[in-house]
């Protein structure tokens, strides 16, 4: 059986189940590696907080599990057993903002109640104690003296239901992971509670930081003519090639040998239109590294930053998949910029994705997705009140705040040191207006959406405008800010997918029912009473009344075949530019439901 297939069966048995990985010491108290030693019953609990032989530790993971229902099949032997235990779980989910950072990260807070254990499962050395651990602590008490180091283990939510024998299957869940934020409990009740917040969190700026903070400092004061100097560099950080940055001024390296520099000063990336001069500088100033960005993808710069950054491992960043965006019309999407003071990785992203870019965690598929807000082809549906929606779950808003007529983008900036809010330290701006919608027919108004853009040099005057008009493409009207429920048998949509859908709610100008099209913005797990559910929001990818978007197409590239012979994905892709007669007896351009706008 599988999930797709059980979540649709009637008289389904729901499960929520909680899996947590602790950091936990592979060897045996003093046998082989580790030389510990002490009278029995003084063993550690094979945790690094008890270990007594530290410089040997062994790291390994350890799971504890815990259910809503008494259930049997997940641990493997040897582990503990799974803890029926399992009170309740309430998401925060995912928000996308698209083009304006990453939104509302997802949250997850787990409430379970705390109970007397054997330590069977968890103390290898149980027997060897003098006290009975069924009447001395707790679980959760004993847990948090034993694992005190617990922030930022990977837990996991697994939802899901038995199969028709009331067994556990695993291919009857799916599974969305966590990282653990906090640990609070056992209180006088019993109850402890946990949170655990998605992988972004990593990329906060009280964790990391492009560049990291430089702790090199100048030996002496130097001199405004000096082109070489002495450093004090702890952390031997400071690289010949890189650019440096002492006060307001970045130099480049071009020899070091041991700790004595030379430099060009006053130097930056030839991208720069403004200039620096050299300065005096005092005894102990800081001497930064700096990140050059040089012409990357955004892709690549994404991976760098979170990968490098921010340290998530590469199994949660699918670069193949990013390259599948960068291939639909962001290929001229080549950033430069010289990071010259530690600058948190949450911040750069966001600047990112005010590119018209959008970043977000799939807890579902433990990966950080990236995706454009340019029209592609939907991923489900279609779905309509009568087969798909729960009754009387709908609501309707006009999203009208989001609406921006022109877009201002500031780029060009003059030097890397330049503040990014003040309009005087930019060469351009790229001025994007649509004078349909701001006339009198229509919203009889201009708003603005400024961004200063430290990616973009002056030399990419055709990229500012590329991005200027498609945010303004898609911004120019009022969306529809839809939200409904769907069952569990409709629930493979998810956070930034994108969907077809109809409800009575929404209306052409003849009062039928219309299908649109949607990106999800956010989708909720409920479980209430042994019933599951999932509460979405969407936006409407184009404006509030039919035929007030667009599609995009790329321009067919020489290799692609001729349009009758492609694959539907292609076609919903590509641009196909033809003559009135196509030669086969149909429209030169494909008969769809709307033009193109190419890029």
């Amino acid at each position: 059986m599988v999930y797709s297939v059980q979540k649709a069966k009637a008289g389904k048995e729901p499960v929520q189940i909680l899996e947590i990985d602790v950091r936990a010491c592979s060897l045996t108290y003093g046998t082989g590696a580790c030389t510990a030693s002490g009278a029995a019953g003084t063993e550690c609990f094979n945790s690094f907080a008890t270990c007594q032989d530290q410089g040997n530790y062994a790291n390994a993971t350890k799971t504890f599990r815990f259910s809503s229902v008494p259930l049997d099949g997940l641990q493997g032997t040897g582990d503990a057993p799974t803890f029926p235990t399992l009170v309740g779980v309430s998401t925060t989910p995912t928000v996308l903002t698209p083009a304006k950072g990453f939104g509302i990260r997802s949250k997850v807070t787990v409430n379970l109640m705390d109970m007397p254990w054997s330590d069977v499962g968890i103390d290898k050395y149980r027997d060897n104690r003098t006290y009975n651990p069924l009447e001395q602590g707790s679980f959760w008490s004993k847990f948090m003296s034993r694992w005190p180091f617990y922030e930022n283990n990977e837990i996991r939510i697994k939802t899901g239901y038995l199969d028709d024998n009331g067994n556990y299957d695993a291919s009857n869940f799916i599974t969305r992971t966590y990282f653990l934020d906090t640990i609070a409990g056992p209180d006088k009740n019993g109850r402890v509670s946990i949170v655990g917040k998605d992988i972004l969190k990593f990329a906060d700026g009280e964790k990391a930081n492009i560049p990291s903070q430089s702790q090199a400092t100048l030996l002496t004061d130097i001199t405004a003519g000096a082109t070489s100097f002495d450093i004090v560099d702890p952390q031997s950080q400071i690289v010949s090639g890189d650019y440096i940055r002492v006060d307001e001024e970045t130099m480049l390296i071009t020899n070091r040998v041991g700790d004595t520099l030379t430099v060009t000063r006053a130097a930056m990336p030839s991208v720069y239109s403004g200039k620096m001069t050299a300065e005096e500088h005092s005894e102990g100033s800081t001497v930064q590294h700096c990140h050059f960005f040089n012409a990357e993808q955004v892709d690549d710069i994404l991976y760098y930053l979170l990968n490098t950054g921010a340290g998530i491992p590469a199994s949660y960043l699918p670069t193949s998949e990013w390259q599948d965006t960068i291939d639909f019309g962001l290929e001229n999407y080549l950033f430069t910029a010289l990071i010259t003071e530690p600058t948190p990785v949450k911040d750069l992203v966001k600047e990112l994705t005010e590119h018209s870019i959008l970043v977000w965690y799939d807890e579902r598929e433990q990966k950080v997705k990236m995706d454009s807000i340019m029209w592609r082809a939907v991923d489900y549906g279609p779905f309509n009140d009568d087969s798909h929606i729960i009754a009387d779950s709908v609501g309707v808003a006009r999203d009208d705040k989001s609406r921006f007529s022109q877009a201002w983008l500031h780029y060009g900036l003059r030097t890397p040191v330049s503040e990014m809010d003040e309009l005087k330290n930019y060469a351009a701006v790229k001025l994007t207006a649509d004078l349909d919608a701001e006339g009198v027919n229509e919203y009889d108004q201009s708003k603005i959406r400024k961004i200063f853009s430290r990616w973009l040099p002056l030399e990419k005057q055709n990229v500012a405008s590329e991005i200027a008009n498609r945010l303004v493409n898609y911004y120019r009207d009022t969306k529809n800010a839809i939200t409904f429920s769907f069952e569990p048998k409709d629930d493979s949509a998810w956070t930034g997918d994108r969907l077809e859908l109809a409800t009575r709610l929404i209306q052409d100008q003849f009062g039928a029912t219309s299908l649109r099209e949607y990106r999800v913005i956010s989708v909720r797990e409920r479980f209430s009473k042994g019933i599951v559910s999932y509460d979405y929001t969407a936006h409407s990818t184009g404006g509030i009344y039919e035929g007030s978007v667009s599609r995009y197409g790329v321009i067919t590239p020489n290799s692609m075949g001729d349009y009758p012979s492609e694959t539907l994905e292609n076609k919903s892709r590509y641009a196909f530019v033809a003559y009135d007669d196509r030669g086969d007896g149909n429209e030169g351009f494909p008969t769809l439901d709307r033009p193109y706008l190419v890029l």
